[in-house]
């Protein structure tokens, strides 16, 4: 190496040593320098997706103590029943069968999709103040839809 290094004349070796200088620069930036700013973006990218969340979080928090602890809106005095046969219609869902057990509701439904089922479940919870306090689901043969054996629905 050091004879063909000596072979070159001084122009040579002046342009070997310049392209050798960028090369050390491209491999310090590329192995180096770059990994690591993309670390930093990256951190950076998830610092600010967690202070969204944080201060979602608090906003939430400072709804639920400003509803003195009960973010469930007041129920009406109908009865448990006609609140799901109502709501059920509303959101086009056909209910194959309720039955009442104690202070809750039992109800099956043959065939739902999945999606308006969470819907509607969730309209339920935030509307009527319901809770969901047993569910039993089968898959069917068309994909997003379920079968509903059972569901049981109760008062807080």
């Amino acid at each position: 190496m050091k004879a063909w290094w000596l072979g070159l004349n001084t122009r040579e070796q002046r342009l070997v040593g310049a392209l050798g200088g960028i090369v050390v620069i491209f491999l310090f930036y590329s192995l180096v320098w770059q990994p690591l700013n993309k670390k930093i973006i990256n951190a950076e990218k998830r610092v600010a997706r967690q202070h969204e969340l944080l201060v979602w979080v608090k906003q939430e928090v400072a709804r639920y103590q400003a509803n003195g602890g009960n973010s469930k809106q007041p129920r009406n005095n109908a009865s448990l029943s006609s609140i799901v046969n109502q709501a059920a219609s509303r959101s086009g869902i056909s209910i194959t069968r309720i039955q009442p057990q104690g202070d809750d509701l039992q109800i099956w439904i043959d065939n739902i999709a999945f999606n308006s089922l969470l819907q509607w479940l969730a309209q339920l919870s935030e509307k009527h103040g319901l809770t969901i306090k047993n569910i039993d689901l089968d898959a069917t043969d068309i994909d997003g839809e379920v079968r509903v054996r059972r569901l049981q629905l109760g008062n807080n």
